[in-house]
């Protein structure tokens, strides 16, 4: 008889469709995945309506030292530059916070909207719809727990406008209304450009990402503020501009290929890798620890009969008959010793021996017994099995003696 296979065939076959359909999908999202997001996010790499690479470039072209902060490859701007924080995901938390925390300037720029890809054209988006005020207002309130959000139609002129470019809008602004804030670029409408100053500390909220987003840059003097709002809060020319890209998720990119290993996709093929090698060990590999022991020949013996006969019974049920039988056939048994006349009936034989033990000095009375079994109810199993217990005990008692007299 050939050994038993480690995995049955339905198991086999479940584990080869569930390693090649991760397979399968590790695979697609290396080929369409990247560490870096240049599609239709909010990113510098991004070239969508949406995105940030005109900004980013615009910003070269201006002879503004530039730069880009991510996940292990965290950029300061160093003294006298500026961190921007542009359009950061709903999940942007207190967390995040901490590192505006740490810089002395910073411009914050709030989301306005959310977009869908377009999945005939790469990098370009199909869609676009407004994100809930709430969500865009609890990201300024980390900033400013006072300052609040609007939507309305474009301010036609500006009460007070430091930067000196008028900006143009598309469909709508999105402004802040705030007593804390101070206006740099705003009205009675709201505020475009807010300031909020502690200590040394400074930080500038841009309302409305649409000026300085890709499809914006091209209108108007667009480009000229996005200009001018990084030239008025950088300190002099050699002030560095960070665009702070961890708040998107971006990570630096790894040079090493054992890195690679542990990020994401490829992470996915090394542990298929090591499952794949756990399991081709489980199947190959003898067992471990001392030989099994053959299993015991089939006893025909006694207690193999005994055991089966209990198992038999047990499973139909006759635990009350088994009893008040045994309790019979030990009162029997006990006259068989005795030599008692064969005639008597069990009530009658039972008497005759509690003469004899009333002599030996006995004092259980197996004519009790009997009358406990037969008057037992069946369903009653702890008084038979107690009556069985009282009768071997007695026959013990009668037969060698009690324990005061042996």
């Amino acid at each position: 008889m050939g050994e038993r296979a480690t995995f049955s065939g339905p198991v086999l076959a479940v584990l080869i469709a569930g390693a090649t359909a991760v397979f399968a999908l590790s695979m697609l999202l290396m080929l369409n995945g990247s560490s870096e997001d240049t599609s239709y996010s909010t990113t510098t790499r991004s070239i969508s309506a949406i995105g940030h690479a005109g900004f980013y470039e615009l910003a070269e072209r201006s002879d503004i030292p530039v730069a880009r902060s991510r996940i292990n490859g965290i950029v300061a701007p160093d003294e006298g530059g500026l961190l921007v924080m542009a359009e950061p995901a709903s999940h942007f938390s207190s967390d995040d916070i901490v590192r505006l925390g740490h810089e002395s300037n910073v411009l914050l720029v709030l989301p306005k909207r959310w977009a869908t890809a377009d999945r005939t054209r790469s990098g370009w988006i199909r869609s676009t719809s407004p994100m809930p005020e709430n969500w865009v207002g609890d990201i300024l309130r980390l900033v400013e727990p006072k300052a609040d959000l609007t939507r309305g139609a474009p301010p036609r002129s500006w009460d007070r406008n430091d930067l000196d470019v008028d900006p143009s809008f598309d469909d709508g602004a999105q402004l802040i209304r705030s007593d804390v804030l101070t206006p740099i670029v705003g009205n009675a409408q709201g505020m475009l450009v807010g300031e909020k100053l502690d200590g040394d500390r400074r930080v500038w909220v841009l309302s409305d990402p649409d000026i300085i987003e890709n499809h914006g840059l091209a209108k108007r003097r667009n480009a000229a503020f996005a200009i001018a709002l990084l030239n008025a809060m950088r300190d002099g020319d050699e002030g560095k501009v960070v665009f702070d890209e961890t708040i998107h998720g971006m990570v630096n990119v790894v040079d090493s290929p054992f890195k690679k290993l542990f990020q994401f996709p490829y992470v996915i093929v090394l542990l298929l890798t090591l499952a794949a090698s756990v399991l081709l060990m489980w199947a190959t590999t003898a067992r471990f620890g001392k030989p099994r022991q053959a299993p015991a020949a089939f006893d025909f013996g006694k207690g193999r009969l005994i055991a089966n006969t209990a198992s038999l019974l047990d499973r139909a049920g006759h635990h009350a008959f088994v009893m008040r039988r045994y309790v019979a056939e030990t009162l029997r048994d006990a006259g068989r010793l005795f030599h008692a006349p064969r005639q008597l009936d069990d009530e009658g034989l039972a008497a005759w021996l509690d003469k004899i033990g009333k002599s030996r000095g006995v004092s259980t009375k197996s004519a009790d017994i009997l009358a406990r079994s037969r008057e037992s109810r069946s369903s009653s199993l702890n008084e038979l099995f107690q009556a069985a217990r009282d009768i071997h005990q007695w026959k013990d008692e009668i037969s060698d003696g009690t324990s005061a007299r042996s």
